[in-house]
């Protein structure tokens, strides 16, 4: 395995792309934030591909942190965050194959793909523009039919049978080094400890799984038909269903024959070593599918307010959201949010602010609403209030509303404590100590550079131990310190080059991450 020469492997790999592709899915939405928005990506291409490349001639995995990211009624997603190095590598391995994998795509699966019409290798569909074409052909489909089958699979990229998915690699791509390190480096994510399947929140991954679900596409298209409609004088066939990675629709007009579909789903599902979410599976009919669509399409919305400056639709919205609470669309919290954001709406902000403890899988939508119409000590007072109740349960959540406090100014003595006990504690997991930190040392550089210090003694993985570093060097740590925090792990080698290449000058933090989130 992995016979290829570096030369080869330069070759072979479109560094550059790939990082253009990496930085396309690291923006305000991602799982977890880097404060300094991973300067490694730029030093990797620019200044020592070799690194890359000597990656890609070994084999499996580095360390990963786990994140454990909420989601609707207080369920957890199990997300990792990647080494800098595998994560630019795997995208270009994916990249490289990209048009064997999902060039032949259905273009009614929607969402990281290639452009359904003369696809090329790498330069993926953008998906804000399938995200709106998903919600278009749903809007019309519910319009058209009566019927509605909607699903989704369990625990989708985490249930994936790796080797189930290396087998359908294999099948689909050009025997060789480049898909032996493909499979030997989900082979080594899958083996190691707390997390299984697919790495979550990666393109590449996304571009894997749909191609690991044509399967399923050729059950929807199989029980689907095909609607001949006319826009602007074009003719176009449209079929009755759509995908957004594992969310699924199928519409008809007869209830039996969805859940005909539905038992072929589960049965295609099965052999592929996947299982339909039943609770989330339902065959929707009249009204409820129309509303149903319109939850997803929301263009009513945005129509009033363009046209007449009537917030009713917007606000209904929002009134429906705070009733469900624990149970919202994380999309929809998102598609309101803006709104809100852009047209300094600031509807029902005091209700938004008492319930977002009870939405932990919304607080970076809601963070940066609250951020918007509250003042600093307000927010101060909040915050320290949800970190001493019962609602504080996931890290991430509490790191999304910690950035609420900007690093320009210091906030009350009683929040940098908290800021410090959590950068000293053991258990604080990379989501927060991220924050944590560099906050810290940004509000009071002698306090945080004693609390890395502390912290480094008890630090469990390459990636705290980066975080640690890096900001206490921003706080003024001496050079030697933060190379000796470095150079034990190899998964940190890239960071340590890199700040030898400046001169042990640490990065700037990212406007984003330190100000107006």
């Amino acid at each position: 395995m992995a016979v290829m020469r570096r030369t080869a492997w330069g070759s072979a790999l479109d560094l550059k792309r790939a990082a253009t592709n990496v930085r396309a899915e690291m923006g305000p939405s991602d799982w977890h934030l880097d404060p300094w928005g991973w300067p490694e990506l730029d030093y990797l291409v620019t200044k020592e591909p070799d690194l890359l490349l000597q990656n890609c001639m070994g084999s499996g995995a580095l360390e990963y942190a786990q994140i454990d990211v909420p989601k609707e009624n207080w369920g957890t997603r199990p997300a990792v965050l990647l080494d800098i190095t595998d994560r630019l590598m795997y995208q270009a391995l994916v990249d490289r194959m990209s048009l064997e994998l999902i060039g032949d795509l259905s273009k009614f699966a929607y969402g990281w793909r290639l452009p359904a019409k003369n696809p090329k290798k790498a330069n993926y569909a953008r998906n804000g523009q399938q995200w709106d074409s998903y919600r278009g052909h749903l809007s019309f489909l519910a319009n058209w039919y009566s019927v509605g089958l909607r699903t989704d699979l369990v625990s989708f990229f985490a249930s994936l049978p790796i080797d189930s998915v290396q087998g359908a690699i294999q099948d689909c791509t050009p025997k060789g080094d480049i898909a032996d390190r493909l499979c030997s480096f989900l082979a080594g994510f899958n083996e190691k400890p707390g997390r299984s399947g697919l790495p979550q929140r990666s393109f590449a991954s996304a571009a894997i799984a749909n191609m690991y679900l044509k399967p399923v596409d050729d059950v929807l298209i199989h029980h689907s038909d095909t609607v001949k409609i006319r826009i602007g004088g074009i003719k176009l066939d449209s079929q009755s269903w759509a995908r957004w990675m594992d969310d699924m629709w199928l519409f008809g007009d007869d209830p039996a024959a969805a859940r005909r579909a539905q038992m072929d789903l589960q049965s295609v599902a099965q052999d592929n070593g996947m299982n339909l979410n039943y609770s989330k599976t339902e065959v929707l009919e009249g009204v409820g599918l129309a509303e149903a669509a319109l939850q997803i399409e929301h263009s009513a919305v945005d129509d009033a307010i363009v046209s007449s400056g009537d917030f009713t639709p917007l606000e209904e919205l929002v009134d429906r959201l705070l009733d469900e609470r624990e149970r919202a669309s994380r999309t929809t919290v998102r598609f309101v949010a803006k709104r809100m954001r852009d047209h300094g709406h600031p509807y029902r902000s005091d209700d938004i602010m008492e319930l977002a403890a009870r939405m932990p899988h919304v607080a970076d939508t809601w963070a940066r609403l609250m951020q918007q119409n509250f003042k600093r000590g307000e927010l101060q007072d909040w915050f320290l209030d949800y970190t001493a109740s019962g609602w504080a349960t996931h890290d991430w959540t509490v790191s999304q509303f910690a950035r609420m406090l900007p690093s320009s100014r210091a906030p009350r003595q009683a929040v940098r404590e908290y800021f410090a006990d959590a950068v000293r504690d053991s258990n604080t997991t990379i989501a927060l100590l991220s924050v944590a930190a560099q906050r810290l040392c940004a509000w009071d550089p002698a306090e945080g550079r004693d609390a890395c210090r502390d912290a480094m003694k008890r630090a469990g993985t390459p990636h705290a131990r980066r975080v640690l570093a890096l900001s206490a060097l921003g706080a003024g740590e001496r050079k030697a310190t933060v190379r000796r925090w470095l150079d034990p792990d190899k998964e940190n080698y890239t960071t340590l080059r890199m700040l030898d290449d400046r001169s042990f000058i640490g990065p700037k933090v990212s406007a984003y991450f330190a100000e107006k989130i």
